[in-house]
């Protein structure tokens, strides 16, 4: 293969941690590696005992060290976010001759660096949007509370900042870390691109002073080859059971307090409506939220229709044989879940977020209701649940614009597109219209 790209992927996290990014890290690689490239990926090695590196079937994998704690974990706190990014870079340093482009799945100031030095292209995906101004304010002013709604008991709805602070926007943060105000200007006048995977990422790229030719739009993605439906597993309309499934992180980020109040909501409402239906939430995922969100349900009274599945290696089938998705982030980037049910054929209700908004159209492939408004979200669950017709549609609608904008393969190749224009046009500072030029 002449044109055989060597590429270095860089993931905070990765196998066998859990996460958005990490998904996205490896099934991006896995494809490349399927078109005849050759993909590293460097991770950090969150604990002692992990390999330093290894081979996960066929895919390279590299762990970089850093400042440990008693317990073997590595810190990733104030203290050890600095020698972190040192040995990050000193390990890309290291590699630099294996790899032709080195592409991080979150912001990474090692990485650009080593571009600066070894003028190699660089990619960085933005990977979440972060809350908004307004709820920045809030949560600067109040902290982050889990949602009260109809609770009388509400001392035990705080949540730790270091919970959801990580995750608050992969540029907002910054600032906030030693000498992350140094790092954010470097980030700005260097030579590394941008990857956004919504239109919403544009202005939050754009209003942090990134400029417009250092922005590349090309979304999320799923394989529709796995995630796809099965006919034999589809819930029988003429039976009574309605199980929505909601995917998701157990913390503040994902909303899944706004999700249980807007279902205790529904439940409240006159029961005619469901006289003859078995509506069920069933809850995939773990997080540090876990024990406040079971307090809510308990407090709500809802225990005998909600599931906590925790974490599953069986996603796939749980989708497969549910009724509907619900997806009640605050703020997103593009997410992975919402991608995988509409692939499956699962009629969604999510909120108008970052890259959930570029992905449904309400009404058409799926239901879009405004963040933490679990009023809003009671309607909207009850019409997927009752009307039949409704959800059929949605869910047939969400896998057909999927396949047509979402699919694995087509991002992959998006991606190579701009790797090559990246290698060959490396002084064209107007990569969008080099790349129009292509096509």
């Amino acid at each position: 293969m002449e044109d055989r790209i060597r590429i270095c992927f860089i993931a905070f996290l990765f196998w066998p941690d859990v996460g958005g990014a990490q998904v996205r890290t490896e099934k991006q690689a896995r494809q490349l590696q399927a078109l005849g490239h050759d993909v590293t990926v460097v991770t950090f090695r969150h604990y002692r005992h992990w390999k330093r590196k290894e081979t996960l079937d066929g895919l390279p994998v590299v762990r970089v060290s850093g400042i440990y704690r008693r317990n073997g974990q590595l810190n990733t706190g104030r203290l050890g976010y600095l020698p972190d990014l040192i040995m990050m870079f000193l390990t890309l340093w290291r590699l630099r001759h294996s790899y032709d482009v080195i592409h991080a799945f979150q912001l990474s100031v090692p990485a650009a660096l080593i571009g600066q030095l070894t003028h190699k292209p660089v990619v960085l995906s933005i990977q979440s949007t972060g809350p908004g101004k307004a709820q920045r304010m809030q949560l600067d002013e109040r902290g982050a509370m889990l949602m009260a709604d109809t609770l009388t008991e509400t001392s035990f709805l705080k949540v730790d900042l270091k919970d959801w602070a990580p995750s608050a926007g992969d540029i907002g943060h910054l600032p906030r870390l030693p000498l992350g105000k140094a790092m954010l200007n470097f980030l700005r006048k260097s030579n590394a691109f941008y990857q956004i995977l919504s239109t919403r990422s544009y202005s939050y790229l754009s209003s942090h002073g990134f400029r417009a030719e250092q922005i590349v739009h090309i979304p999320g993605s799923v394989d529709t080859q796995r995630f796809q439906p099965a006919p034999e597993r589809r819930p029988d309309p003429a039976r009574p059971e309605r199980d929505i499934i909601c995917v998701a992180r157990l913390d503040y980020t994902k909303g899944v307090d706004v999700l249980l109040h807007a279902w205790g909501r529904m439940l409240r409402e006159p029961s005619e409506w469901r006289a003859h239906l078995k509506p069920r939430l069933r809850l995939v995922g773990e997080g540090v939220c876990r024990a406040q969100m079971e307090r809510i349900v308990a407090g709500l009274g809802i225990q005998d229709s909600v599931e906590f599945l925790g974490l599953r290696t069986d996603v796939i089938q749980l989708l497969q044989q549910s009724w509907g998705f619900v997806l009640p982030s605050r703020w997103e980037g593009m997410s992975n879940a919402l991608l995988e049910a509409m692939a499956c054929s699962l009629p969604c209700v999510a909120t108008r977020v970052s890259g959930s908004e570029d992905i449904i159209s309400d009404g058409v492939n799926g239901l879009l209701v405004n963040p933490e408004q679990p009023a809003e979200m009671a309607q909207a669950l009850r019409r997927l649940i009752e009307d039949t017709e409704l959800a059929q549609r949605c869910g047939q609608e969400g896998r057909t614009s999927v396949v047509r904008d979402y699919q694995l393969i087509c991002v992959v190749k998006q991606c190579l597109e701009l790797y090559r224009c990246l290698l060959t046009r490396g002084k064209n500072r107007n990569l969008a219209l080099a790349m129009r030029r292509e096509k």
